[in-house]
């Protein structure tokens, strides 16, 4: 809590969209958030208007796609970006398919890339505190 306060920040508010596939790394950042861990203040929303992170999860399709980037245009600045798993840092093993599937960075600006397959639930909220610090640092603004 206390790197939320020197940043200006009471909480972070997190908007979790789970894009495609098998849904292991929503399921790993849902059991994060709700074992105790050592960072607090992280919340998740399922308005885009109170978000200051999109978690981006899973393969994203042409259809996925266009609901990413509503919900993005939605969210007030700074926002942060964060891209889970190897679905969506690298596309993995679908990337290769024929249908049109769609990295987390080829269609949005990414602070934090979590990779692996599943990744480890604690790395996932590190990279949300490191992703909130980049967005404000590119702001170059603080929220209270």
């Amino acid at each position: 809590m206390s790197w939320l306060l020197n940043n200006g920040l009471r909480s972070i508010s997190i908007l979790v969209v789970q894009a495609g596939g098998c849904r292991g790394c929503a399921l790993q950042f849902s059991m994060g958030m709700s074992l105790e861990n050592e960072i607090k203040g992280i919340s998740v929303t399922g308005n885009p208007k109170h978000a200051d992170a999109l978690l981006v999860t899973g393969c994203i399709n042409e259809k996925s796609r266009e609901a990413i980037l509503q919900l993005y245009e939605q969210m007030p600045e700074p926002k942060a970006v964060i891209a889970a798993g190897a679905c969506s840092c690298s596309g993995s093993l679908f990337r290769t398919s024929e249908n049109n599937l769609y990295t987390t960075e080829d269609i949005l600006p990414v602070d934090a890339w979590i990779r692996g397959c599943t990744p480890d639930m604690h790395e996932m909220l590190e990279a949300v505190v490191r992703a909130i610090g980049a967005s404000l640092e590119k702001e170059g603004s603080r929220k209270i």
